[in-house]
C-alpha cells in the first residue's frame, strides 16, 4: 500500500447484519474457521493484551458454556461502528483464561467473570446468523480467517537477514518516539513514558509483530491513563465548586447532590468548569480507543502498521511541541 493511501485509510467495515443474500457454504480454505463473535462497543483490543471481563446477558452466559463444552476457549471481539451499527471486518480472538462463577455472590446479576489472553487477528468474512443480533436470543457467529505475519524465524538464513533488517519507517518511529520523551520530560507531562523507555525501544520485525505490538500496547496504555486524568481532574474541580456552595452558605453537604437543587450561579460555574475541559476530552475522548487503533489492527503488514502508528506519535508530537513553544514564550515575558 502506498504511503498517501496509509495515511488516509479508513476502518473497513462488514455490511450491515441481515442486508447479505443467502451464504452459499462455498467459502473455505486454509486457516478459515467459524467462531462466535462477542462485539464490544467502540473498543478495540490489541494483540497480546489481557482483559477481564463481566458475563451478564443471557446469549453471552450460553456462549462461554458452550466454548468451556467444545473445548476452543476461543471467540472473536470487534469493534462496533457507533453511527451505523456495523461490525469492523477485523478482529482479534480472545482466548479463555480463567472463568469465575460469581451468580451467587452476585445475586445472579454477574454470571462469570472471565480473563483473556488476545492470542490473534482475524478477517471476518460473514456473520452467519446476523438475525440473532436483533432478537438477543443467542449470541452471533462468524466465519473468519485467520491473520498471521511473515514468521522471521521460519525463513532461511539469507531471507531471514534481509527480512529482519531494519525499514526506513522503523528509525522514523524510532526518531519520533525519543522526541516525544523528551518533550514530555521538558513538560514535566503527566502521565509520561520514563527516560529509560528510550532505550527499550523496540519496533523490529518478530514473530507476528510482537514487539511492534508490545510498544503500541504501552501508548494505548498511556493514552487511558492521560484520558483518566484529565477525566479526574475535571470531576475534583467540579466537586471543590459544590463543597465551596455549601461551606459559604453555612449548609452540610448530604448524600447526592442534584444539580437542579444548586443556584443559577454555582450551575453556571459548573457548565464552565465542564467547558474549560471540553477540548481536551474531545482530544482525548478517541485516543485510547476507537478507529486509531481499529486501522493498526487492520493493518496489512509491519511497514504498514507502523506508518499509521508513526503518524499517531507526530501528532503527539505536535500537540507537544506547540505546548514547549508557548511555555518558553512566558518564560520570556
Amino acid at each position: 500500500m502506498a504511503e498517501e493511501d496509509v495515511l488516509h485509510a479508513t476502518v473497513r467495515w462488514l455490511p450491515e447484519l441481515g442486508s447479505e443474500g443467502p451464504d452459499d457454504g462455498s467459502a473455505g480454505g486454509e486457516g478459515v474457521m467459524t467462531l462466535p463473535v462477542f462485539p464490544l462497543g467502540g473498543v478495540c483490543y490489541l494483540p497480546f493484551s489481557s482483559h477481564v471481563l463481566n458475563i451478564f446477558e443471557p446469549r453471552y452466559r450460553s456462549m462461554y458454556n458452550d466454548i468451556l463444552m467444545n473445548g476452543s476457549r476461543r471467540f472473536i471481539v470487534t469493534m462496533v461502528d457507533p453511527a451505523s451499527g456495523r461490525l469492523a471486518e477485523t478482529g482479534v480472538i480472545f482466548y479463555l483464561d480463567d472463568l469465575k462463577e460469581v451468580s451467587e455472590q452476585t445475586g445472579d446479576a454477574v454470571k462469570y467473570v472471565c480473563s483473556h489472553s488476545v492470542i490473534g487477528r482475524v478477517e471476518i468474512e460473514r456473520v452467519l446468523n446476523p438475525m440473532a443480533w436483533f432478537t438477543r436470543q443467542t449470541y452471533i457467529k462468524a466465519r473468519c480467517r485467520v491473520l498471521s505475519e511473515p514468521s522471521i524465524v521460519a525463513a532461511g538464513a539469507t531471507e531471514a537477514a534481509e527480512e529482519a533488517a531494519p525499514s526506513a519507517v522503523e528509525a522514523e518511529v524510532r526518531t519520533a518516539m525519543s522526541r516525544v520523551i523528551e518533550l514530555q520530560a521538558e513538560l514535566n507531562e503527566a502521565p509520561r513514558f520514563t527516560s529509560a523507555m528510550k532505550t527499550a525501544l523496540n519496533v523490529s520485525r518478530s514473530d507476528e509483530d510482537q514487539a511492534v505490538w508490545k510498544m503500541i500496547g504501552f501508548w494505548h496504555a498511556l493514552q487511558e491513563r492521560r484520558l483518566m486524568l484529565v477525566q479526574n481532574r475535571m470531576q475534583e474541580d467540579i466537586s471543590r465548586r459544590v463543597v465551596d456552595h455549601f461551606k459559604s452558605s453555612g449548609k452540610p453537604v448530604q448524600g447526592q447532590v442534584r444539580l437542579d437543587d444548586l443556584p443559577a450561579d454555582v450551575r453556571a460555574d459548573l457548565s464552565r468548569i465542564q467547558e474549560g475541559y471540553r477540548s481536551q476530552l474531545e482530544e482525548l475522548a478517541e485516543a485510547p480507543y476507537g478507529e486509531p487503533f481499529q486501522l493498526l489492527l487492520q493493518a496489512r503488514g509491519h511497514d504498514e502498521r507502523l506508518a499509521l502508528f508513526l503518524e499517531m506519535i507526530q501528532r503527539e508530537s505536535d500537540r507537544l511541541g506547540r505546548r514547549a513553544s508557548l511555555k518558553k514564550l512566558f518564560e520570556m515575558s
